[in-house]
């Protein structure tokens, strides 16, 4: 297919980009949405593409800089979803055929709760949480990264918690989605579902990524911080309502 015929994918690429600039997250939500509402691709097609997107998105912010990490939190929380990002990929996949409807419904479900969840500002702890928390939100993030490519809000909610630095969160969070991402790539390539056509979507979207970004970063909206993450959360809010309702139809 020719690339005019993959404008609408782009564009919503394109949108995404724009709104995790300016946003800090959701261009894996707003991605999703934006092209199965729309009908422009499958969800597992969607799912491939924000893989290899987040991916080469890690890998440009946090290459030529030593990154801030806390190990412990990296090790646990990609550790466990391990796992889940493989029954993730299972469950997308049972769901994809004839119960594409209910896939619709569980996707919509996880925009709305992941919209209540980014929009929300949590107070962080006066101390770390266990062990088990982070193996949990890893676990929870693993399973959204393995069915829909979206492992960023349980792993946002619980790390925003803790009494960490910016950097240090920013740099975690990165490197547990590209640990992710990677993962899901390495089990989608040996079920044989990296395509030509999905790959060279990937490559047309690339410089999408970048020039928005940029975009983004040089020219953001007259808005405040507040009124940014209003705007998301609404966006949010009103495609998994609309995803639902149409699994449902």
């Amino acid at each position: 297919m020719s690339l005019l015929e993959h404008l609408p994918l782009l564009l919503v690429v394109a949108l995404a980009t724009y709104a995790q600039t300016v946003t800090g997250f959701a261009f894996g939500l707003i991605f999703m949405a934006g092209v199965v509402m729309f009908g422009i691709a499958p969800v597992a097609m969607g799912a491939i593409l924000i893989s290899i997107l987040s991916l080469f998105n890690c890998a440009v912010a946090l290459y030529g800089k030593r990154a801030t990490l806390d190990r412990r939190v990296v090790l646990i929380s990609a550790a466990s979803g391990m796992v889940t990002v493989f029954l993730g990929v299972l469950a997308l996949d049972a769901l994809s055929g004839e119960y594409v409807g209910w896939l619709q419904v569980i996707l919509g479900v996880a925009i709305i709760l992941s919209s209540l969840i980014l929009v929300r500002h949590p107070r962080p702890r006066r101390e770390r949480s266990s062990n088990w928390s982070f193996a949990l939100f890893g676990g929870l993030s693993g399973f959204m990264g393995g069915m829909f490519s979206t492992s960023g809000p349980p792993m946002v909610f619980q790390l925003y918690r803790q009494p960490l630095a910016p950097a240090v969160i920013r740099d975690c969070l990165l490197l547990i989605f590209a640990i992710n991402s990677l993962q899901r790539l390495v089990i989608v390539a040996f079920q044989g579902a990296l395509e030509l056509e999905v790959l060279g979507l990937a490559a047309a979207a690339i410089p999408v990524v970048v020039l928005f970004t940029w975009l983004g970063r040089r020219y953001p909206p007259p808005l405040s911080p507040r009124s940014l993450r209003r705007v998301a959360f609404l966006l949010l809010m009103g495609s998994g309502v609309s995803l639902c309702l149409s699994g449902l139809g």
